[in-house]
């Protein structure tokens, strides 16, 4: 029971941390693009992260 509730934990952890990667990956990206431009165009790289309360 103890051992399953571990893994549930890391599971979801992993997850977050999966996600959250995610964005950042995407959010450089978008500065890159903006950057590799010949003149200089940058948008601000919008990040939306759903917050959950409790």
């Amino acid at each position: 029971m103890k051992a399953m509730k571990k893994l549930l934990e890391r599971a979801k952890r992993s997850r977050k941390t999966q996600r959250l990667r995610q964005l950042l990956d995407r959010a450089i990206d978008r500065i890159r693009d903006g950057l590799a431009g010949p003149e200089p165009r940058l948008q601000p790289a919008t990040v939306r992260v759903k917050r959950r309360k409790g």
